[in-house]
């Protein structure tokens, strides 16, 4: 019986060839997982939150109708103000200030305000009489807002937005004044 296995006994032929189909079947899984993640990356599923999300994920409704960028005075990005539009309660404007810089994970000091504009503000002229504003301010890891003003059909709005570094050494700003007169 030279030539053939015992009952009982796997030849080193059997083993090897067993071995290289567990092998191929790992490496098919371990491909078919990290081709999965780079379909969802490149369809643009995120892992983190995205500035440009939906306005629900801030609390406010309607359109995104402008970004402004928030930086320190060296010109470091730490964020975005996101300002969305309603035609909802005669024009309805909704504004907050999410950090790009640190992600969800830091708490640092956060502001966001939104002002709507007295009648006869000039759009983009530098300045705006404040007829009636909403801010939030605190210790958030994400965003702070949303916060609202109504009423904004025919009127222009400003947007301020703050972010401190989690030291509260330094602090970003952006806004955009006299804006998205309706």
């Amino acid at each position: 019986m030279q030539g053939h296995a015992k009952p009982g006994n796997v030849s080193l032929r059997k083993i090897n060839s067993r071995l290289r189909h567990l092998g191929d079947d790992l490496m098919r899984k371990t491909l078919s997982t990290l081709f999965a993640v780079f379909a969802m990356l490149a369809s643009g599923i995120a892992f983190a939150p995205n500035a440009s999300a939906a306005a629900s994920a801030y609390g406010c409704s309607g359109n995104l109708v402008g970004t402004y960028d928030v930086r320190t005075g060296g010109g470091t990005k730490y964020g975005v103000i996101n300002v969305y539009y309603s035609s909802a309660n005669g024009g309805t404007n909704c504004a907050a200030v999410v950090d790009t810089y640190w992600g969800t994970g830091t708490t640092k000091n956060m502001i966001a305000s939104i002002w709507k504009c007295k009648a006869g503000t000039v759009p983009g002229g530098g300045t705006c009489s404040i007829d009636t504003q909403d801010n939030d301010n605190g210790y958030y890891s994400w965003y702070a807002g949303p916060v609202t003003v109504t009423g904004t059909a025919s009127r222009c709005i400003s947007v301020w937005g703050t972010i401190w570094s989690p030291s509260n050494s330094t602090d970003a700003n952006g806004r955009g004044v006299a804006v998205h007169c309706g």
